[in-house]
């Protein structure tokens, strides 16, 4: 009796340990490592996209036109002109007619408010970083069909790093707007 009890705790700690072996993470992560080398808008969509670095790419002809915009946001968040800011920004309010197909407006009293909090945010984020880096663009594909274009966004300050991703849709050929800004991609 003595020795069953005595192997059933040895099956026990080498199952375990091979356990502990098999979902080691840092064992496992050569075969979880991809990459991804060419740009290309016709790349496949990631349906659950989890913070990953294989994304697919966008058409990097893009990086240029995303960093205008992303400038031109944060200058007039800088000098707090919503009227500016605001025609970055596309409608996401309770005007469905309007909402994802327009850009916010600062004659009415609720999208000026959107506007002013969304600018003072951008300028905190802005204001506390030493630079900031236009890292990558890939490309979401949206509920409604659309593709949406993503810059990461990378602020780096004293205080460590700060991610943020920037959705972009064009409302008109080639005049791309912020259609949504978020910090993870779940």
């Amino acid at each position: 009796m003595m020795k069953k009890g005595t192997g059933f705790w040895i099956l026990l700690i080498i199952a375990l340990v091979i356990t502990s072996f098999s979902s080691c993470k840092s064992c496992n992560k050569g075969s979880d490592t991809k990459t991804t080398t060419a740009d290309s808008t016709t790349a496949p969509v990631v349906p659950h996209v989890q913070n990953s670095i294989n994304l697919p790419h966008a058409d990097s002809s893009l990086a240029p036109v995303f960093a205008k915009v992303m400038d031109d946001v944060f200058e007039a968040s800088r000098k707090k002109d919503y009227a500016k800011l605001a025609s970055y920004l596309i409608y996401r309010g309770p005007d469905m007619k309007r909402f994802g197909y327009d850009v916010f407006s600062t004659r009415n009293a609720y999208e000026r408010n959107v506007v002013r909090i969304t600018g003072e945010v951008f300028n905190k984020w802005n204001s506390n970083c030493e630079t900031k880096d236009y890292a990558r663009i890939f490309t979401l594909q949206q509920p409604d069909g659309r593709d949406m274009d993503v810059l990461e966004v990378i602020f780096v300050s004293k205080k460590g790093v700060d991610r943020r991703f920037f959705g972009f849709l064009p409302l008109k050929k080639d005049e791309y707007k912020i259609v949504d800004v978020t910090s993870n991609l779940q």
